[in-house]
């Protein structure tokens, strides 16, 4: 699910680990941002407010991606229950065995591992999100909705770390455009 979450919303390493099931709005198909967590040494794990301001934020999920979390939901009731547990609002999403937040310094771990394990080329944890960025903006989603959605201050930011998607979005828009002036022409 932390993967899963990651390539579909766009999510920071931390946002994602600091999602509590009361951030989940199944009826709505939202997910909202308020907290991340991160680990501080000498310190342990915190929660603390996203990045910057417009960190926080709701994203709009797909109806696979609700049905997904549905899924994994009713598999951590039924772990927590097989633990004498209860699954409650304030429970992690992403949580160890039990319901306690991972340590997001652990989940680079398990990254890399199962990189190794799938024989792929190896990627920042991190590129997950960078992935549902340029997906996004190959589709066509206007930059703004993408940056919205990942949280940055200003579409700018988004524009100039995604750069590199635009040339074929250029080309992309020149086709569409010259078959818009054909069909008006031709009317």
């Amino acid at each position: 699910m932390l993967y899963y979450l990651a390539i579909y919303t766009g999510m920071r390493r931390g946002e994602i680990l600091g999602l509590q099931w009361s951030d989940i709005d199944f009826e709505n198909h939202v997910i909202s941002i308020t907290k991340s967590l991160y680990y501080i040494s000498g310190q342990g794990i915190t929660q603390q407010h996203p990045k910057t301001d417009s960190g926080t934020r709701t994203i709009a999920l797909s109806e696979s991606v609700i049905t997904a979390l549905s899924q994994y939901q009713k598999e951590k009731k039924a772990q927590l229950c097989h633990a004498g547990m209860e699954l409650t609002s304030s429970c992690y999403v992403i949580s160890d065995y039990g319901s306690s937040p991972i340590n997001p310094q652990t989940v680079h771990k398990f990254f890399l591992y199962d990189i190794n394990q799938c024989e792929v080329p190896r990627i920042r944890f991190h590129n997950l999100r960078h992935t549902h960025a340029t997906i996004m903006l190959q589709l066509g989603e206007h930059a703004k909705i993408v940056s919205e959605r990942l949280g940055h201050a200003d579409v700018q930011t988004t524009l100039n770390l995604y750069s590199h998607v635009t040339p074929n979005m250029q080309k992309d828009s020149a086709i569409r455009f010259d078959e818009a002036f054909k069909n008006i022409h031709l009317q």
